[in-house]
């Protein structure tokens, strides 16, 4: 069969041209929606990838709140049990501490010049009052107990001293105040002692 081309020849190859550049768009345009269908559907796996390991991690977060509590709980206890602990091992220390200290009054109180007619401790502090033959008693008295290991030297206090006359002597009346600590050779060989027992 033959064909004969009956069109212009400067037509042809505009519509030629036409026809390629539709079939271009066309093309691009395929290409296009076939690329952003791919990424599309890579970026939804992956959303939905992302949210099942946000819920898993949220999962995990809350079962970890709870045992958080529970450990916060825990703590607390272990607080006031060293607190206990702390006023168990402070009573330990301190309980032959008061004989001691009665020991180093009877000691260091000169029997013939002072007599003690009464002696207070509140806390780490003792309070004394008494009579003694004068003021120089006293303080050799004061001078003694700021030697003892049991007084805290910067602590001894005189508070009043004043003049009285009992069966016609006049003697002075005092009261004192001094603080009562733990030597330190004493509170070492409790560290000690405690840690063996560790």
């Amino acid at each position: 069969m033959i064909r004969i081309n009956l069109l212009p020849i400067g037509r042809r190859p505009v519509e030629e041209k036409i026809r390629k550049e539709v079939s271009i768009f066309f093309l691009l345009t395929f290409f296009s929606l076939a690329i952003m269908a791919y990424f599309h559907v890579g970026h939804t796996s992956e959303i939905k990838k992302l949210s099942g390991e946000k819920q898993k991690v949220d999962g995990e977060i809350q079962r970890y709140q709870g045992r958080q509590k529970q450990l916060k709980a825990l703590e607390k206890k272990q607080e006031i049990l060293k607190q206990k602990l702390q006023v168990i091992d402070n009573l330990r220390q301190n309980r032959d501490l008061p004989v001691r200290v009665l020991s180093e009054l009877s000691v260091r109180i000169p029997s013939d010049k002072m007599w003690i007619r009464t002696l207070n401790q509140k806390g780490s502090v003792l309070t004394l009052e008494g009579v003694a033959r004068g003021n120089e008693t006293i303080a050799q008295f004061m001078e003694s107990l700021a030697k003892s290991p049991y007084i805290d030297a910067n602590q001894v206090v005189l508070k009043q001293s004043r003049q009285v006359q009992i069966e016609g002597y006049k003697l002075k009346a005092f009261n004192l105040t001094c603080t009562i600590t733990v030597p330190k050779p004493i509170k070492e060989a409790m560290v000690k002692e405690k840690k063996a027992k560790k």
